[in-house]
């Protein structure tokens, strides 16, 4: 299969000249501030933060360790943002919008007040016949077809994780008696053009998986110099047929074990 433009290894770079910038993160951020009459500190950005497109997953790890609601993030209504400790560390954790560009727009801002680490709890399509529904993915690189990477892309951009994030993430799931598969995964704006001959030719190369955020996560976290991995949990299986086990009990369970590993993460490993 011949990899089109947006692969991560034959990518039209786009030069990155920071002093071009019409405006930044930080300079909304700091209207923001300005308006509400409140310091970036008050905004409640910790610099560890987990994220999630799922909204009653941020609820349910808030929940647990007794997180209090940010009275001052931007999207608080849409997309809540919390702020707590996990073994005396400051934790945050936030729902973004679907889609790399809400995604990165989110975590942009979230970096220009302060953090410093990001995970991302997630679902993803498998693409292997080897990693079924319920199985935990970590993306170590990524095939890239959303178009919010290419934005970042310098010419010396990674399209991979932090690997001591993604060392650590790993030993706390193998603490939880789960064992994660590593390896490539595709990312796509257009999830309903996932043709059958893109999932073969992805599949014969090895890639495991589908998302649509995580290559744009990886290409942020290169960027801005911050340490970004991805915990994806497989949702539906693409290998031949389409097999969605949505609203199952058995990604449900799958959901808890990933909060466990989340947790159990944050905290044994303080110097993330």
């Amino acid at each position: 299969m011949t990899l089109p433009p947006g692969h991560a290894g034959g990518r039209i770079h786009v030069r990155s000249d920071l002093m071009d910038e019409l405006f930044t993160p930080t300079t909304v951020i700091d209207w923001y501030t300005t308006q509400e009459g409140i310091t970036t500190d008050e905004i409640g950005v910790a610099p560890v933060a987990v994220v999630s497109w799922g909204k009653r997953v941020i609820e349910s790890l808030a929940d647990v360790i007794g997180a209090q609601s940010a009275d001052y993030w931007l999207y608080t209504d849409r997309h809540p943002l919390y702020k707590g400790q996990v073994a005396g560390l400051d934790v945050s954790f936030a729902h973004l919008p679907v889609g790399a560009p809400g995604t990165v727009m989110l975590m942009e801002e979230m970096i220009a007040c302060g953090a410093r680490t990001i995970i991302g709890l997630g679902w993803a399509g498998s693409l292997q016949a080897t990693v079924p529904i319920g199985c935990f993915l970590i993306p170590t690189s990524c095939v890239s077809e959303e178009g919010t990477s290419a934005h970042y892309d310098d010419g010396n951009v990674s399209f991979a994780p932090a690997f001591d994030l993604v060392d650590a993430l790993e030993k706390a799931a193998l603490d939880k008696g789960v064992e994660v598969v590593k390896g490539p995964l595709w990312t796509t704006d257009a999830p309903y053009r996932e043709l059958r001959s893109k999932v073969q030719g992805y599949r014969d190369q090895g890639v495991l998986g589908v998302d649509m955020e995580t290559s744009a996560m990886y290409a942020l976290g290169s960027f801005r110099n911050i340490k970004v991995c991805n915990l994806l949990i497989v949702s539906d299986e693409l290998a031949d047929d389409w097999r969605p086990a949505f609203r199952t009990p058995q990604l449900r369970a799958a959901n808890e074990k990933a909060m466990e590993i989340i947790l159990h993460l944050l905290s044994t490993q303080v110097s993330i």
